[in-house]
């Protein structure tokens, strides 16, 4: 109780003194010349201060602004970058800075590529350093994401891998990359399918290089059960079909032809993957992978039922309508929808009859990028740089109006009666449906 007492006796003590020094403050206003944040953020220290806590400094001294860096590098050239490493520690600290591989990278980043100066630095308390990484990539050096820490002290624990820039470590991300020769401008085929039906699906194919490019497009299975989430089931090679040229010529183009036979038993998801092995440097071996992803529709065998109230002898409408979202530009197998409508009553069934059908759609004229050119730019780019343009007079460009959805009603009027009525909705060729039920005088 006393001390309780205390805390309270103490608390209200600084809060008078909390209070005298506003008052002050509002009766002698101090002038001040206005300053901006950007200025006070670059001056030394405070941008550290705020994302560099004091109770970090005591765990990690050094820190590396910035802490991550990622560089876009074609084989032969280089790539320069500067990072500052700042001592908050309280001794005088010398820094050899040196890679270490990263565990969880697909490639390990070769020290050989990788030049850092100065290589060696005495740093005091309080002082911060300039580090250039120079990444110097071999001609005949593989396509595809590197990558490596780069530390200044000789802690390499759980702190410096998992925060870069604290503990003065650095990740460095190099992505080696060319312009692609072959365009690709179909990345996946998606599409609703019925159980035993045959569907044929294209893939459109460019050379844009000065060469003839040779492909062998064959069907994949996905094993990888990260991939299906555990719950698809992948086609069969028998059940896929492949039709392609063996040599695409300069500025040529060439269609693959897919023809898929969805198994009579399938049910929930289906997929599978075409491999096109395109033999060109410039394609990397998951960018000329083609997935394949189909929704298996099923008829249902019993019709949808809801049940609703007359208070009127007023004619009964009823509107039921189907929306069908895109699902791709290799999808083929858009069939109109249907529904059978049945009305029941106390005197028993009822047909109602069709007075109108409608379509509607939404199209979107933003989606103006062809599909190669994105996937390069999925390749070469990130949020972290900038990369050249892949874009040439010669690319060819996708259908301006891209359909996104696709909409169809069907409207039905049957005389009315005062008393209970059941709706009974068969759909076909559709996997959703809305509907309204209205009594007497509808827009």
């Amino acid at each position: 109780m006393k001390k309780y007492f205390a805390f309270v006796t103490l608390g209200l003590l600084l809060l008078s003194m909390t209070a005298a020094g506003v008052a002050v403050a509002i009766s002698e206003p101090v002038a001040e010349e206005p300053v901006l944040i950007a200025e006070k953020i670059a001056a030394d220290g405070y941008y550290q201060d705020m994302i560099y806590p004091e109770a970090a400094r005591e765990v990690v001294p050094l820190y590396v602004n910035p802490g991550y860096s990622y560089l876009t590098i074609k084989p032969g050239e280089s790539e320069e970058v500067t990072v500052v490493l700042y001592n908050h520690g309280e001794e005088t600290m010398t820094v050899k800075p040196y890679l270490v591989p990263q565990f969880y990278s697909d490639n390990e980043l070769d020290d050989e590529w990788v030049t850092i100066s100065p290589a060696k630095a005495e740093m005091e308390t309080g002082e911060k350093q300039e580090f250039m990484i120079k990444v110097a990539v071999p001609e005949d050096a593989e396509l595809g994401h590197y990558s490596a820490n780069v530390f200044f002290s000789g802690l390499e624990g759980d702190i410096a891998s998992l925060y870069p820039g604290y503990n003065g470590a650095l990740e460095l991300s190099v992505n080696v990359w060319l312009p692609p020769n072959m365009e690709i401008f179909n990345s996946y085929i998606s599409d609703r399918v019925e159980a035993g039906a045959e569907y044929e699906y294209s893939i459109k194919l460019k050379n844009v290089g000065d060469k003839a490019i040779s492909i062998n497009p064959e069907f994949e299975e996905i094993e990888d059960e990260w991939y299906r989430y555990s719950s698809q089931v992948s086609l069969d090679e028998k059940d896929v079909t492949i039709t392609a040229p063996s040599v695409i010529k300069p500025g040529e183009k060439a269609v693959v032809k897919v023809n898929v036979k969805i198994p009579a038993d399938a049910e929930g998801s289906i997929n599978g993957m075409i491999n096109l092995n395109i033999d060109d440097r410039t394609i990397t071996e998951w960018s000329q992978k083609v997935s394949m992803n189909f929704d298996v529709w099923q008829q249902p065998e019993e019709p949808f039922t809801t049940t609703f109230s007359a208070r009127t002898d007023d004619p009964i409408t009823i509107k039921v309508f189907s929306t069908d979202y895109n699902y791709g530009s290799s999808s083929t197998s858009s069939t109109t929808p249907s529904f059978d409508i049945v009305l029941k009553n106390a005197k028993g069934d009822v047909r109602p009859v069709l007075v109108s059908t409608s379509y509607r759609g939404s199209v979107n004229l933003g989606q103006q990028y062809p599909g190669p050119y994105l996937m390069a730019m999925d390749e070469a780019a990130s949020s972290y740089m900038e990369v050249e343009s892949v874009m040439t007079e010669d690319t060819e460009q996708t259908d301006v109006y891209q359909q996104g959805s696709t909409g169809y009603s069907e409207t039905y009027i049957v005389d009315g009666g005062v008393g209970d009525w059941t709706l009974e909705i068969m759909p076909h060729n559709t996997e959703n449906f809305e509907y309204s039920i209205g009594i007497g005088l509808t827009e």
